[in-house]
């Protein structure tokens, strides 16, 4: 028996070391999130974490922002968030304006258009000072994050268009 035991110490010793280690190891979730995130910076979105809309619950959830042209005079800080149930009050089927706060009618069309193209695990659409994003799970994967980055690209410049303020001297007409 007296054999045995500096080998149970050299096996105890071992587990102490390695099993941190592999603690620390990133998940296969992990690694599969930090890969799409990493995608979407190459493709020059942003990517932030933000809570859930209240009507999901509790957590987070990654936003992949698209960046403004040109940020002056943007009406932006409005969110279009989905909804626990549809409803024909909201602005479209699932999805309302959250606070109250409301994007200008001129965009209304691309939205809507937009929400119907959207990853079915996409959360909300948020106008920043930085650029327009959307809120997704990030369940749909790389497909769901192609998607993304083209609903992005191509909804943008309209989005951004459609929300700017005229210039003084355009609303006056001089």
């Amino acid at each position: 028996m007296s054999g045995w035991l500096p080998l149970f110490i050299i096996l105890f010793a071992v587990a102490l070391v390695v099993g941190p280690v592999m603690w620390l190891k990133p998940s296969t979730r992990d690694r599969r999130l930090a890969a799409l995130r990493g995608d979407a910076a190459k493709a020059g979105l942003t990517v932030q974490m933000m809570p859930l809309p209240a009507a999901l619950g509790e957590g987070t959830a990654a936003v992949y922002i698209c960046r403004w042209e040109d940020r002056r005079r943007l009406q932006t800080g409005w969110v279009l968030e989905r909804q626990r149930v549809e409803h024909e009050m909201h602005f479209a089927g699932y999805w309302d304006w959250r606070n109250g706060r409301v994007a200008p009618r001129a965009v209304w069309g691309s939205l809507r258009k937009m929400l119907s193209e959207l990853p079915a695990d996409a959360c909300a659409i948020i106008a920043t000072g930085n650029g327009i994003g959307v809120q997704w799970r990030e369940t749909s994967g790389a497909a769901g994050a192609e998607k993304l980055q083209s609903l992005l690209s191509e909804f943008r410049p309209d989005i951004e268009e459609g929300i700017r303020l005229p210039r003084r001297d355009q609303s006056t007409g001089e």
